[in-house]
């Protein structure tokens, strides 16, 4: 966590590490910063010896927390660290240790022993400061994979390292004067900010003037707008000029590349003076320069002294220097010809940027959330803006929802026992089968009580507990022969397994009626899961200390599920729903009751509905989208279906991004609009995609799109039950017309779009999905005054369309 300072009381808050030289402390080397090195030292290594410690000596503490506040030049300065151990001699000394590792046969370098001991010292100076009585510090060095612990009682000359430490306060506190300066030009700059378009559409004003609110009074908005309002450009734009005003970071968080894309356009256009800098974060896979993800620097040129390149290059501040907006490309081509590693340095910008475009995953996933989202970090600068938030909900699920496969266990086995015969890979190969046997054990037992391919079941912790100390010294000695033997590789099968255990345990520590434990028997083997029924305490605490949260979507009906199950606090959090603006005669709506796609119902509908479909889509004057509930049912009416006048293509389950691309440009290639694009419901053609213009002119929808009814849906049909009761209406029919509702969005994005919305089901008509349906979608009489026949109800708008008198004209 960076120095954080108050200006108008002159405090400062550093850490210890804020104290060591910064040029040092980089000289470490790139498996210090972003290698897999630094998630299992800490715990294999130094956990094992802290335990000894303790058991031995009972004046032993380990991870010990020490806060220091002093006055310095007029500044209130608090120093807090946290030492990994700390004893008293027998003489009454106090010792503070710094703890570290180093492999067989290896020596720490001078760079690394100077770094560390200065780091044990100014724990020691501290700790003097405050006891009031003298401190020594003692470098412990545990060998990786052996007995061997060496001890180095560092000499400590307390007066020079006080002074030291002044000396490197001056340092920071220059630093931070300057920085003021850059600050005081962003004010300035954001009193200068204007909307980057001519006039604000309709909803866009109430947009602003609801985002302006929660930021000056550092509450959070939930914001549901349709499809093409332009919610994106009416919420950055308050959030940044208030970032700018006062000196906030800003990330805007989306679930699809095309969001962010359009995140870091409205960037652009309002960063026309670079008041700001705004980087796109790309996902660490797409961002390998050797194609290989082995972070290691014996076996990646672009990790290698990694440091020493990116300082002598001058990349960071060059790109800073060169642009507003920092794009994935740009940054991959410039690291590449530096050859420093392009996800770390895209960390490195993302440390100086004001606005920061990703994932949702590097703020809320535990694992891989960057340091700001560290669970101790401070937040209150912090502005998040959440697009598609509605999809926060599952994911946040996903996050805490770990599975442990057998499979994993026992492909781990197959690829050490093929990696050579050293008694290592052996040994490791018969834990990992060890291990796949716990699990399909532990499955079979329960399903043959339970019945079924999957249920509810307590999991065989206490044994999963007892192998994770083998499976620590078995993964410390597998990386020592890798690196030995230069057997590095990527995607490793014992490497993923390992993190995969950890992950899972760390998951079985979580309680309470929000979780639940299940067994599953799948085609490759027994699977153990905990299964997250509410995310919104995970959640709910990286919102809460954030400044301000603007959540975006266009559907977040019923508001206080999505508020509720996302963690928002209620008094803090306010909702604001606007209606489409654009105008009603350019959007046509009809449902065909005619046809039942509810599951019992499929097989005997199949082929009518395939027949209604063909009769509907023949009628659109340009490309169709055709969404389904499920891939199975998707091929099933595929079967049947004979349009006349369109060309049927297939969204496949195992279409990676070439195949969908392929399909979108046949979309956007189509001749005098002659596709049928057939795709499910929820996935990259209903929610993640942009169809501009005459791309596409009519959407059709095959049923309310509910979740299949499993062992999980069924827990949380439960939960919610308990907790709101509404068990059905949370667990099925929210989550199922919300992807109704976003695949209607696809057709009409601008005041100029037109075309059809069919909903084939009859099941629409009756409570609890009719309620779910927008408002602005029904007329006077209600839902029943949508029922019809959707091809004639298709060439009746088109046919009116055409004539510049119709209804189909504004």
């Amino acid at each position: 966590m960076p120095p954080r300072f108050d200006a108008e009381r002159r405090a400062v808050e550093l850490a210890v590490a804020d104290l060591l030289d910064p040029t040092l402390l980089r000289s470490l080397g790139f498996a210090h910063r972003g290698g897999f090195e630094r998630l299992w030292l800490g715990q294999a290594i130094h956990s094992r010896y802290q335990e000894e410690a303790l058991a031995a000596d009972p004046t032993y503490r380990r991870e010990v927390t020490l806060r220091h506040t002093f006055d310095h030049r007029g500044w209130e300065v608090t120093l807090s660290g946290r030492a990994d151990g700390l004893r008293r001699d027998p003489d009454g000394a106090l010792v503070v240790e710094e703890i570290k590792s180093v492999r067989r046969g290896a020596q720490l370098s001078a760079a690394a022993r100077e770094l560390y001991a200065r780091q044990a010292r100014l724990y020691a100076w501290m700790l003097s400061e405050l006891e009031g009585t003298e401190a020594r510090a003692e470098l412990v060095l545990i060998e990786i994979g052996g007995e061997g612990v060496e001890r180095e009682a560092l000499a400590t000359d307390l007066a020079a390292l006080a002074l030291s430490v002044r000396q490197r306060l001056n340092s920071i506190l220059g630093g931070f004067e300057r920085a003021e300066r850059q600050r005081a030009d962003r004010r300035a700059a954001a009193g200068e900010l204007r909307f980057p378009y001519r006039t604000l559409r309709a909803g866009q004003e109430e947009i602003v003037a609801a985002v302006e609110r929660a930021m000056e009074q550092g509450e959070h908005l939930l914001l549901e707008a349709p499809t093409g309002i332009g919610k994106t450009a009416a919420a950055l734009f308050p959030v940044l000029r208030h970032a700018l005003a006062h000196d906030r970071r800003v990330f805007v968080l989306t679930a699809k590349t095309l969001q962010q894309t359009m995140a870091m356009t409205v960037c652009g256009l309002l960063n026309a003076s670079r008041a700001f800098h705004a980087l796109q974060l790309r996902a660490k896979a797409k961002m390998c320069a050797n194609g290989e993800v082995i972070c290691h620097e014996e076996y990646c040129p672009y990790a290698r002294d990694y440091y020493g390149k990116l300082a002598t290059s001058g990349l960071v501040p060059r790109l800073l220097g060169d642009w507003g907006e920092l794009l994935p490309d740009e940054v991959f081509a410039a690291a590449r010809t530096a050859e420093v590693c392009p996800f770390e340095t895209s960390l490195e910008l993302a440390g100086a940027a004001e606005v920061v475009v990703c994932d949702y995953n590097y703020a809320f996933d535990p694992w891989v959330a960057l340091e700001p989202f560290a669970p101790d970090a401070h937040l209150g600068d912090t502005v998040l803006v959440i697009d598609e938030i509605h999809n926060l909900v599952e994911r946040g699920r996903g996050y805490l929802s770990p599975e442990l496969a057998a499979a994993s266990a026992r492909r781990a086995a197959l690829e050490l026992e093929g990696a050579g015969s050293a008694p290592l890979l052996r040994r490791n190969a018969e834990l990992c089968r060890e291990l796949a046997g716990l699990v399909d054990g532990a499955v079979d037992s329960a399903l043959a009580l339970a019945g079924g391919e999957a249920a509810e079941s307590a999991l065989p912790e206490d044994l999963l507990w007892r192998l994770r100390p083998e499976f620590d010294t078995a993964f410390v000695d597998y990386l020592e022969h890798q690196r030995e033997t230069k057997s590095f590789r990527a995607e490793d099968a014992f490497v993923g397994l390992y993190f995969e255990l950890l992950r899972f345990l760390s998951g079985l520590m979580e309680r309470g009626p929000a979780f639940s434990h299940l067994v599953e028997r799948r085609e490759e083997g027994g699977v153990l899961r905990v299964l997250c029924k509410d995310p919104s305490r995970h959640l709910g605490a990286v919102l809460a200390r954030a400044h301000a949260v603007v959540g975006l979507s266009a559907t977040l009906s019923p508001p206080e599920f999505y508020r509720d199950l996302l963690g928002f606090d209620p008094a803090r959090t306010s909702i604001l729903s606007l209606p489409s603006p654009f105008p009603a005669a350019h959007r046509r709506l009809v449902l065909d009751a005619s046809v039942s796609t509810a599951y019992r119902d499929r097989s005997a509908n199949a082929r009518p509905l395939a027949e209604r479909l063909a009769a509907f889509v023949d009628e659109i004057d340009g490309n169709c989208l055709v969404l389904f509930p499920s891939f199975l049912f998707l091929q099933e009416v595929a079967g049947f279906l004979r349009p006349r006048r369109k060309r049927v293509l297939l969204q496949q389950r195992h279409d990676g991004d070439r195949e969908r691309e392929a399909l979108l440009e046949a979309l956007r290639g189509a001749v005098l609009g002659d596709v049928a694009l057939l795709a499910v419901a929820g996935g990259v053609f209903a929610e993640g995609v942009d169809y501009p213009g005459e791309m596409l002119r009519a959407v059709a929808v095959v049923g309310p799109c509910l979740p299949v009814p499993t062992v999980e849906t069924r827990l949380l049909q439960q939960y919610y039950e308990e907790r709101f009761e509404r068990g059905f209406e949370f667990a099925f029919v929210v989550p199922g017309m919300t992807r109704v509702v976003q695949a209607a969005g696809r057709l009409i994005r601008s005041p100029e779009d037109r075309g059809v919305i069919a909903l084939f089901d009859k099941r629409f008509l009756h409570r609890p999905y009719r309620d779910r349906l927008p408002a602005d979608w029904l007329p006077e009489e209600g839902v029943q005054g949508l029922v019809g026949d959707p091809d004639r109800v298709a060439a009746e708008f088109f046919a009116a369309a055409a004539d510049p008198g119709g209804p189909g004209r504004p």
